[in-house]
């Protein structure tokens, strides 16, 4: 029997968001809390700090599954560990190479994003200015990656961290 899986039961999606300023984090997180409300959102000061939090999902275990993100929306410029660095971590790990990964950037330059999509990114978005840009983007952007896409994706292996 071919039963549809019933939504209802299934926890609500992860999406993860990294940026280095404390503003943008909190403007997210306003825009999740008030008008994204179907999404669980984490933010993140950093790729070291995303990178760590990942690597703690025991591995091989049931709940490792529901607590990876089913999106992962990354700031180019970061101090420490910026962007492209943390997407050639994420890209190169067997346990979480199938999440995509959006690069949300403040830059234009087409040298930078073409690295970018070299190094794995699956899309990479101009950093919106203004509530209602970003609400806009960041609601498109879930609904193609999260809703649309997420349930396309090859099932995504527990992180297995030796």
């Amino acid at each position: 029997m071919n039963k549809k899986a019933d939504v209802s039961t299934q926890p609500s999606p992860r999406v993860y968001i990294v940026d280095d300023t404390a503003d943008y984090r909190f403007l997210v997180q306003q825009i999740f809390d008030r008008f994204l409300t179907q999404y669980r959102v984490a933010l993140f000061p950093g790729g070291d700090a995303l990178l760590t939090h990942l690597r703690q999902i025991p591995a091989r275990s049931p709940e490792a599954e529901a607590s990876l993100p089913a999106l992962i929306l990354l700031d180019l410029h970061m101090p420490y560990l910026d962007g492209k660095q943390t997407l050639a971590q994420l890209k190169d790990d067997p346990a979480l190479k199938n999440i995509p990964v959006v690069i949300v950037t403040s830059s234009s330059s087409a040298e930078e994003i073409r690295a970018c999509y070299e190094a794995g990114a699956n899309s990479c978005l101009p950093k919106p200015i203004g509530i209602e840009a970003m609400q806009q983007l960041l609601g498109l952007t879930c609904h193609y990656w999260v809703d649309t896409n997420w349930q396309l994706v090859p099932a995504v292996s527990s992180p297995n961290h030796s």
